[in-house]
C-alpha cells in the first residue's frame, strides 16, 4: 500500500513511488531526478501515525533510487518524505 500526502501548492513535488513484488521482497524505486527524498514507512496509518525511516538506505540503479524489503510481519505502508 502505498500512502503519499497531496503536496500542498507552490512546494516541490513528489516523485511517483514504483512498488515491485518480487517473490519474497517489495522493491520500493523512485526516480533520481528527485534528490532529497527518504523512504519512510508505517504499520499504521491510525493518528498519531509515525514514519520511521526505511533501511536499508537506497541503492541507485538504472536512473532510480531502489530499495528491497523482505514483505515479512505486519502490512507496511509507505512515503516519500523531503
Amino acid at each position: 500500500t502505498v500512502f503519499r500526502p497531496p503536496a500542498p501548492a507552490a512546494t516541490v513535488t513528489t516523485p511517483p513511488l514504483a512498488i515491485l513484488h518480487s517473490v519474497t521482497n517489495v522493491v520500493l524505486a523512485w526516480t533520481t531526478n528527485y534528490p532529497g527524498f527518504t523512504l519512510q514507512s508505517t504499520t499504521n496509518l491510525s493518528p498519531p501515525v509515525v514514519w520511521s525511516t526505511v533501511s536499508p538506505a537506497p541503492s541507485i540503479v538504472s536512473g532510480y533510487y531502489s530499495v528491497t524489503n523482505v514483505i515479512a510481519g505486519a502490512r507496511k505502508f509507505y512515503r516519500l518524505s523531503q
